[in-house]
């Protein structure tokens, strides 16, 4: 069978890294949670991207990856507009215009809301999805580029930065980041602002995009008249990407920048579990029911799809 070849597009961090993050974020719970997390382990890691999945079905699920915070202001005044809750952002900028630009911080505040209402009702299914989901929502608001307009350069004719930042340094370099917390090191905590939390991370998200493009125009320079795009053997397809040399240089100048990004995601995934168990009055988790966890993780399965 002959390979695919078909050029990358934006979406979130890479099926390797969304995996290997929430996949981290459960060796950093409290030993509350641990056993109920770890022993549902393989199905969170299974469907991490599920969220991913649902923007080929689901009309209003791709704005909730990302929010264009370049609409909104300069750098430098974004402060004082954030964080501002749905229902005044909505009488401000009207929900057709704040869909366009991206619905993020608001989704994941959402889905922080009904991950609480599950562990209230101690019940597994709830629990494990809105767990993942806002494990991946959170993981993409630590990515820089979904935080501007200009998410794949193609305004600054950088067009495959978005899969070169989030996708290919990652598989590239993963094998060299240190994301498992160190026995005796700070791990999660409890958030006492949620809301705050999550527009803390975008915007600190956004306050590294200069670096983003900086040092991808940068190896551009240092590999003048070398051809820096090369198709990519991925799975069964190849893909029109960086080049390895490329890659590597960039995640040099980048200086740990996509390794900060991924240690920040899992720490705040694995707050906003713990947070949202605290939030729910710490209730005990549900029974794990060996017998029966075939049969519930098919039917979640089902409902997902």
């Amino acid at each position: 069978m002959a390979s695919l070849i078909f050029p990358v597009t934006s979406s979130s961090w890479g099926f390797t890294a969304h995996r290997h993050i929430v996949d981290v974020a459960i060796a950093w719970l409290p030993l509350q949670l641990q056993p109920f997390f770890k022993y549902h382990r393989s199905w969170l890691i299974e469907h991490a991207l599920d969220a991913d999945l649902r923007k080929h079905t689901i009309s209003d699920e791709k704005p909730r990856h990302y929010i264009d915070l370049d609409r909104y202001g300069p750098p430098d005044s974004l402060g004082c507009v954030f964080p501002v809750s749905w229902s005044v952002a909505v009488d401000h900028w009207s929900e057709d215009s704040l869909m366009a630009h991206g619905i993020g911080p608001w989704h994941a505040q959402q889905v922080y809301k009904r991950l609480i209402h599950a562990f209230e009702l101690r019940d597994s299914l709830a629990i494990l999805r809105h767990a993942v989901d806002l494990a991946h929502y959170i993981a993409d608001l630590n990515v820089p580029l979904h935080t501007t307009s200009n998410y794949n350069g193609q305004e600054t004719g950088q067009k495959g930065i978005h899969s070169l930042w989030e996708t290919q340094i990652p598989e590239q370099h993963q094998q060299s980041f240190h994301l498992v917390p160190m026995r005796d090191s700070l791990q999660c905590v409890y958030l006492v602002d949620m809301e705050r939390q999550i527009w803390s991370t975008v915007l600190n998200s956004h306050s590294q995009l200069p670096s983003v493009f900086q040092c991808e125009n940068e190896v551009r320079k240092q590999l003048e008249g070398q051809a820096i795009d090369q198709y990519i053997v991925r799975g069964r397809a190849r893909q029109l990407m960086r080049s390895p040399e490329f890659v590597d240089a960039y995640h040099e100048l980048l200086d740990g920048q996509v390794q900060n990004q991924m240690q920040q995601s899992i720490q705040v995934i694995s707050s906003a579990w713990y947070s949202a168990w605290i939030d729910a009055g710490q209730p005990p988790l549900p029974t794990i029911n060996r017998s029966n966890s075939t049969h519930w993780k098919k039917a979640l399965d089902w409902l997902l799809r």
